[in-house]
């Protein structure tokens, strides 16, 4: 049984549009390959052959290798961040660098590579060295300190490889060696520029240094702190002195301000009319606050007199004067204590406040009284203007001192930048000298070094060869597959199922294969029965079980349909329908069930043929009305099989066939047989299918693959649609095994096992 019915839509591709699809023809590549296999290898083989008639008239190759070996130098142990000269030329470096044109040029001039035979014609050296020149890396890893290096040459001539791939390697390792002298020594030159320079700065500066310290200001002591090596604390003399006079002249106001608040108390105490012992003690408090100095410090003796000693004698001298009057005797003798005492201390050289002397009538007066109070007053006003010179001078000094001190400082300042520049000068020096004692260090221990590890050799080149046979065949395949794929587009012929199934939207019921009709005179019935016959004379033969499928398939549709009348058609003649339907008619009568297969082809019949019966009665003389149509059924070699033939050939078949006498004897047949198969012309050829399609239950269209082309079968698909003819699937006829249908597995199966004494599997039983 097949394993697709229906034909689906869906498996066409996306783009595909089935109902334009199914008037023209796809191209299966892969089964146009095999289809065309031999032809290609053929192909193949007229390529290889023109490939190595090409390659013995071009003449071979050599390639010359060679191996190198690329490492870095061992470095100075010295840290990361104080190394000057950094490292070049990586693994990807090396490769570009030597498949460069400077390497070539280089190398061409070291070995006279123009003076070689392969490149004596040559316009551009480097660019026909580097179309042949291959360097790729054998082992190392990125940033590895060492690589090995394979580079590869091809020509027609092996000196001239070997000596091509010798100068490249010649030429790379100058190339190393005077990059690394070169970037080494330039590193150093610059870094021993850059310290000669710094250098004359820093002597410059020094002697500006010196030659500005020649020219400052004696009063400037010493250089600023910390700014030099040898500096010292520094001193400013005339800011110190502004500094002092300024508070000078602070204290002058401070003295001015209380002489002035003197005054004025002194001013309203007399306003007031205190009394001239208040005023007295108030002046007695003033003096000693200034001090002990000078008339002040006797002042302060006559005080401490006064308070420890006088005062209490005059105080009770006044008691007694206010109680006793002046002439009493206590009186008199405190007035004798009075004047021993003051005798005593001017004696001692203190001078008292108040000073006893004679009277005028010769008593002394111990009332006279000092005017203290003016005197002072006096000295203070003397003191204030005083105060007022000394502050005019002061600010004289002061101006003078302040634009001295300016002066002073500028030079401050300009020797502190004299100072920071010698220190960063000094700095960048030191890092100079190191950097350039670096550079001697390290140049002896950066760059690469190349050694060649392997010598160079020739070898024929394989490559060759096969790039000329690979050319060809694929030449020879591709003209070839040009010419097949062109034949393809000009043959719109069907050659496999996938070719009715996926561009043809019609159901495919079964495939039969390619068979023909020879069989041996001693098979059974082979006298009886036509040789095309196969289900009937080969019963174990794949197209047998072809038909076998075929008979399942048709009963599982007819069934569906309650179909009992089936005609079975062809696009065009030659397509093999009644060869099918003879062999179909015969598996269903051997399942048992009463088939009556009729000869409709009224113009060129030829189911009598198969079966070896007479032509004389038939469907014609049914239609005629000559004979009823029981007595124009006959039986054949097979059970359960019955014949009608066509009759003698009318004039008007058409006419014929579409007389009511058509429906009723089909009709008639359907009550009397399990299935009638009706044989009708090709639906191109004539328009008789369509006739009796109105009488029939279904139609079954068979098609031969190889053939029936896209064109034909897609009319054929019309006519049926355009009739409304009930389609019930395609049989394709003579297929062939290989082409990926269904009957590859079967012809497989019956290819490996064949049974010599089996008995048939469905008796045939002759009637």
């Amino acid at each position: 049984m097949t394993r697709e019915l229906e034909f689906l839509p869906a498996r066409l591709p996306p783009h595909v549009d089935p109902d334009q699809e199914a008037t023209r023809k796809p191209i299966n590549y892969a089964a146009l390959a095999y289809r065309y296999r031999f032809w290609l290898g053929a192909g193949a083989l007229l390529g290889l052959a023109l490939g190595h008639a090409a390659y013995t008239k071009l003449g071979p190759e050599y390639d010359a290798s060679a191996q190198i070996l690329v490492s870095r130098r061992n470095p100075v142990p010295l840290k990361e961040d104080q190394r000057t000269l950094g490292d070049w030329g990586e693994r990807s470096e090396h490769i570009a660098l030597i498949m460069s044109p400077m390497i070539v040029n280089k190398a061409a001039e070291i070995g006279h590579l123009k003076d070689l035979p392969t490149f004596q014609k040559s316009t551009d050296i480097a660019e026909d060295v580097l179309d042949h020149l291959h360097v790729k890396r054998s082992s190392g890893q990125d940033r590895s300190f060492t690589n090995v290096l394979s580079l590869n040459f091809t020509c027609k001539r092996a000196a001239d490889a070997r000596a091509v791939v010798q100068a490249v390697i010649d030429a790379y390792a100058a190339y190393l060696e005077a990059t690394r002298s070169e970037k080494s020594t330039e590193a150093l030159h610059l870094a021993q520029q850059a310290h000669d320079e710094v250098l004359k700065r820093l002597k410059d500066k020094e002697q500006e240094y010196h030659a500005f310290r020649d020219a400052a200001p004696l009063q400037w002591k010493t250089p600023v702190a910390g700014l030099a090596p040898d500096a010292q604390s520094s001193t400013n003399v005339h800011q110190e002195r502004v500094l002092a006079i300024e508070e000078q002249r602070r204290l002058n106001m401070l003295r001015q301000a209380e002489l002035q608040s003197r005054l004025r108390a002194i001013d309203e105490a007399v306003k007031r009319g205190d009394s001239r012992d208040a005023m007295e003690l108030m002046i007695r408090q003033f003096l000693n606050h200034d001090g002990r100095t000078g008339l002040e410090q006797q002042r302060q003796q006559e005080i401490a007199v006064f308070e420890a000693r006088l005062l209490p004698l005059l105080l009770e001298e006044q008691r007694l004067t206010r109680d006793y009057g002046k002439d009493h005797p206590e009186l008199q003798g405190v007035r004798k204590s009075i004047d021993s005492t003051m005798a005593y201390f001017r004696s001692r050289g203190i001078r008292m406040l108040e000073d006893p002397t004679p009277s005028p009538d010769g008593a002394a007066n111990r009332h006279r009284e000092l005017d203290f109070v003016q005197l002072y007053v006096d000295s203070l006003h003397q003191q204030m203007a005083e105060l007022r010179i000394r502050d005019e001078e002061l600010a004289a000094v002061f101006e003078t001192e302040s634009e001295q001190a300016k002066e002073v400082a500028r030079f401050q300042a300009q020797e502190q930048a004299l100072n920071a520049e010698l220190t960063r000068l000094r700095e960048l020096w030191g890092q100079l000298v190191t950097q350039v004692n670096q550079v001697g260090i390290e140049r002896q221990g950066t760059g690469y070094s190349l050694t060649q590890i392997a010598p160079v050799k020739d070898t024929l080149s394989i490559k060759r060869i096969l790039k000329f046979w690979g050319a060809g065949s694929m030449f020879g395949m591709g003209l070839i597959a040009g010419i097949c794929v062109l034949r393809e587009l000009r043959d719109s012929r069907l050659k496999t199922l996938q070719d009715l199934r996926l561009y043809l939207r019609l159901p495919v019921l079964g495939n039969v294969v390619h068979f023909n009709g020879n069989v041996e005179r001693t098979a059974p019935l082979a006298d009886r029965a036509h040789p095309m016959l196969r289900y009937l004379l080969a019963p174990h033969s794949l197209e047998a079980e072809n038909y076998r499928s075929l008979r399942t398939a048709l009963g599982v549709v007819c069934e569906g349909r309650d179909a009992k009348i089936v005609q079975v058609s062809s696009p065009e003649p030659g397509d093999g329908k009644t060869t099918t339907i003879a062999n179909l008619a015969v598996a269903v009568a051997q399942s048992g069930k009463r088939v009556l297969l009729i000869d409709a082809d009224l113009r060129r019949p030829s189911c009598h043929r198969l079966f070896r019966v007479p032509l004389d009665i038939g469907l014609s003389d049914v239609l005629k009305g000559d004979i009823e149509f029981l007595n124009a059924v006959r039986g054949t070699v097979v059970n359960n099989l019955s014949l009608m033939t066509a009759g003698q050939l009318p004039t008007n078949p058409a006419e014929l066939l579409s007389s009511p006498r058509l429906a009723r004897m089909l009709h008639e047949a359907r009550d009397e047989f399990d299935l009638v198969l009706v044989d009708a012309p090709p639906l191109l050829a004539v328009s008789d299918p369509c006739v009796i399609g109105r009488n029939t239950e279904g139609l079954l269209l068979v098609v031969r693959l190889g053939k029936n082309n896209v064109r034909a079968v897609n009319q054929a698909r019309e006519v049926i649609q355009t009739n409304g003819l009930e389609l019930l699937g395609v049989v394709a006829n003579g297929a062939v095994l290989g082409d990926g249908a269904e009957s590859d597995y079967h012809g497989h199966y019956y290819r490996s096992y064949q049974p010599a004494d089996t008995p048939t599997r469905e008796p045939v039983a002759v009637s």
